[in-house]
């Protein structure tokens, strides 16, 4: 179903990591990772000199969450995230409930930017889900992995057929995302928050005291007290026009 009307909105902020946002932390920590380091990559690679100007800036961001579909305006939270440079944007919401301790998938939505879609088509990414997300050799239980299936296969459409790219070796990364999926790598951050403690407040009166008001207080500050006013991920300004399906 593709479809541009609004819903109730709440808002969401983007994650620090941006392109997973996964506060309840239902997907694997190795999940979550992942898809943290291909999206990084996925974005550097776009943005080589030999693409299209036009089309550099491809950026691919999920969302899991226990939020009611109605809750939630894709379209409104694509666009204030700004997914993607030059429309590159791919936004994917999973949409969970619970079953006493399991977490269950009740819907996937997909969101494509107003560029985005222009190299790919909601029937396009709905048959890649179909074959991918919803294979019924994966458990129901194990939607990591159907998740990630989905997932390197929308990256590998964007690098064989947008950025010409010779190959895409998507059994290797999947073969490696088997390896590790239930590894720990480190706490993922939640949303974008800024909160005061006793011991940033006392940084900022030094700084005020040997710099005055005037002067830089990045200067002296440690970078972990500005660490949520600013992520250094972060959307590219992309805008979508409520071109989105969901499953």
């Amino acid at each position: 179903m593709v479809s541009c009307e609004a819903s109730n909105v709440k808002t969401l902020h983007p994650s620090e990591l941006f392109y997973i946002h996964d506060d309840d932390h239902i997907l694997l920590n190795a999940t979550q990772w992942t898809i943290f380091d291909y999206g990084v990559e996925l974005y550097e690679d776009s943005k080589s000199n030999d693409i299209d100007f036009s089309i550099r800036g491809s950026q691919v961001v999920v969302v899991a969450t226990y939020e009611l579909e109605s809750n939630l305006d894709s379209t409104t939270l694509f666009n204030e995230w700004g997914i993607g440079e030059n429309d590159m944007g791919i936004l994917i919401i999973l949409f969970f409930t619970r079953d006493g301790e399991d977490s269950l998938v009740s819907n996937v939505l997909v969101e494509i930017g107003a560029r985005m879609s222009t190299y790919l088509s909601a029937f396009e990414a709905s048959n890649l889900m179909d074959t991918y997300f919803y294979d019924p050799l994966v458990p129901d239980f194990n939607y990591d992995l159907k998740l990630m299936q989905f997932y390197f296969k929308l990256l590998e459409k964007i690098y064989l057929d947008i950025y010409d790219y010779s190959s895409y070796n998507y059994d290797s990364f999947i073969d490696e995302y088997l390896y590790n999926q239930y590894e720990y790598f480190g706490s993922i951050p939640r949303s974008q928050t800024f909160e005061f403690t006793w011991e940033t407040i006392l940084w900022i009166i030094l700084g005020i005291i040997l710099f005055g008001f005037g002067g830089s207080l990045t200067y002296i500050f440690p970078l972990f007290i500005f660490k949520g006013l600013k992520s250094p991920f972060k959307g590219g300004g992309g805008k979508s026009f409520g071109y989105w399906f969901k499953r």
